[in-house]
């Protein structure tokens, strides 16, 4: 199998977290879930935790015996609220990493930090109508909300003098102290609006439904609440700290899956090391809008130097072609498209997926209005490509 003529179906991975809807991925893949199982999230790449397969010939086997990818994309249906959390930047991925399986801590253990040594900067895109946090808010704007509930009035009189030191006081707390605060926060919310989405208190009010005293709640007043629409997008650098809330996105990231939490999950915390690998700097959380990359595709651009997420959309009965410059993954999020290139062809319909290796030359005929997501790596040749 020559890396130079490489062009497969490709198979995802499901992942089961507890967070994750019901419906919305298998309805996209167009398979059953009897058991009502959640399905949180559909990865596309190769990490060690669930490496996507390749058809060749008639057979699958894993993708990682034809690529290593730097980037690992993947499908997201948030139904409950995910953890407050972060992620290591490169340097600090290594060495936590070292340092967990120096201790003897197994890849798979609950209370394991450090899955890998790599940095895990990630790019979303909506798919609905998405509330995330995202960044510690300014400091007049933490003053603002401190002083209009009268929980956290009571508790913080003193003036608030910079970010860091009051989250870490925050998350240092004892837990009965934490407690109390909490107790009559919970209290203040029945005099406020907790029906707007776009509004800490909503989200409040369901973490204290789903978590009941979890000190995660203080981040929902202290970090951005940002909500995207359909297409919109946005990216997170490591150490800025953030959380989903509720949609359905596509995300792409580097490939890890190196988290720190501090909240809001049944999942392993480490608070002291959050606070000790966060940015405490004020976020404007900047919305990322797609620009045109050819006649029928959009590109997302962002920092990052492993990923770029691109969409693209062909009408029924329209030839367009494709020359791969990275290894490449794709997704039909709708419609269906024959697949044709020297080295393969096939069919390819909503839920399904397929990898193009670099320097492959893809004809996509539209059997109907379809569109897909294109995984890439950045290079010279993506500004390069014909309109």
């Amino acid at each position: 199998m020559s890396q130079t003529t490489t062009i497969y179906p490709l198979r995802g991975v499901i992942q089961h977290y507890a967070w994750g809807g019901q419906h919305y991925i298998p309805s996209l893949l167009g398979t059953e879930n009897a058991d009502g199982q959640p399905h949180a999230e559909y990865w596309i790449g190769t990490h060690s935790k669930g490496p996507a397969q390749v058809k060749v010939d008639a057979d699958w086997q894993d993708l990682t015996t034809l690529t290593k990818l730097p980037y690992l994309l993947k499908i997201l249906d948030v139904n409950a609220m995910l953890s407050i959390q972060s992620h290591p930047n490169k340097g600090q991925a290594q060495i936590g990493f070292d340092r967990e399986n120096e201790a003897g801590i197994p890849l798979d253990a609950p209370h394991r930090v450090f899955r890998d040594d790599n940095h895990k900067p990630e790019l979303m895109v909506a798919l609905s109508d998405f509330w995330l946090l995202h960044g510690f808010r300014s400091l007049e704007s933490i003053r603002q909300w401190v002083q209009e509930m009268p929980a956290f009035r009571a508790a913080f009189s003193e003036e608030i003098t910079d970010i860091e030191s009051f989250y870490t006081r925050i998350m240092r707390m004892s837990e009965a102290e934490q407690r109390s605060i909490l107790t009559d926060l919970q209290q203040d919310l029945k005099e406020v609006d907790t029906e707007d989405k776009d509004l800490p208190h909503y989200w409040a009010l369901r973490a204290f439904e789903s978590y009941g005293m979890d000190p995660g709640i203080f981040s929902i007043y202290l970090y951005n609440l940002v909500h995207l629409r359909t297409g919109e997008a946005i990216y997170q650098e490591a150490g800025i700290p953030h959380a989903y809330l509720e949609g359905q996105n596509i995300e792409i990231m580097a490939n890890s899956d190196n988290v720190f939490r501090a909240g809001l999950t049944p999942k392993h915390i480490d608070i002291d090391l959050l606070l000790a690998h966060l940015s405490f700097d004020t976020v404007v959380p900047k919305v990322i809008t797609s620009e045109a990359s050819s006649s029928f595709e959009r590109r997302y651009p962002s920092p990052a130097t492993e990923f770029e997420i691109r969409i693209i959309d062909v009408t029924a009965a329209t030839q367009v072609t494709i020359n791969s410059f990275s290894p490449e993954c794709y997704f039909v999020l709708d419609g269906q498209v024959q697949i044709e290139s020297e080295a393969n062809d096939f069919l390819c319909q909503k839920g399904e997926s397929f990898y193009a290796s670099k320097d492959i030359q893809i004809q996509l005929n539209a059997l109907s209005d379809t569109r897909l997501v294109r995984a890439i790596t950045p290079s010279k040749a993506a500004e390069t490509q014909p309109i």
